[in-house]
């Protein structure tokens, strides 16, 4: 009787414990899902990441591959820092975008508003984009107990080529871990983070762009003279 008892005990604690394993694994609704992605990049200053790029050009029917870091502070501020196969800086203080490329000895100064005609995904992750007002948002793939959230974002409103927004969000702490954007032309951008680091007090001197010597400075109607950072 005695052993009975003990084991009805061992029982109900192994099916109390399956349980709240099985509560915690189950999948939050997509509401709220959105929600807690939101607000991560709401509280935090800045963030920082490496990343690795695949674009598909469909009309080319090729792929191109680049990586290296990216940093972003709000409000709108964000610096691109790619390393492979070719170095490429694209930096923005809030107001101009500089799209520099050393190989070619060029800078392209642009307004930030001209440059970024949609909300994805790079508005966002600077602090100036909001999900749950600038797209619909369904599951991009049913949700599983393990896996990351899969999540399909379509605007609300027509945002230059943009065309859909898929996210892959990290189940635990709500992070972006891939962006991928899909034209209308068919195109796919497809951005990989890691090593994603919040609130690194980030100085705004990295978000400013001074052409070094010698390079020839495109400037487009709207952006500030070449060097100077909009007030």
């Amino acid at each position: 009787m005695m052993i009975r008892k003990i084991l009805g005990s061992v029982l109900i604690l192994l099916l109390s414990s399956v349980w709240v394993s099985v509560l915690k694994a189950q999948s939050l609704p997509l509401e709220e899902i959105v929600a807690k992605v939101q607000e991560q990049y709401e509280v935090h200053e800045d963030f920082k990441a490496n990343f690795i790029q695949e674009s598909m050009v469909k009309s080319l029917g090729k792929k191109q591959m680049a990586e290296g870091i990216v940093y972003f502070k709000k409000p709108g501020k964000m610096r691109w820092n790619y390393q492979k196969p070719t170095k490429q800086e694209i930096i923005s203080d809030g107001k101009n975008l500089w799209n520099y490329r050393p190989e070619d000895k060029q800078v392209v100064v642009s307004p930030m508003t001209n440059a970024f005609q949609s909300k994805a995904p790079s508005t966002f992750l600077a602090g100036i984009g909001n999900l749950k007002k600038d797209f619909q948002a369904r599951w991009g793939k049913e949700p599983s107990p393990k896996e990351n959230y899969s999540l399909e974002l379509t605007a609300q409103e027509a945002q230059g080529s943009l065309e859909k927004l898929f996210l892959l969000v990290d189940r635990e702490s709500f992070k972006i871990l891939q962006a991928r954007i899909q034209d209308v032309m068919g195109n796919v951008t497809q951005i990989s983070f890691s090593k994603i680091q919040f609130d690194n007090r980030l100085p705004d001197s990295l978000f400013t762009f001074t052409p070094p010597k010698g390079v020839e400075v495109f400037n487009m109607p709207g952006s500030s003279p070449a060097g100077q950072t909009a007030k």
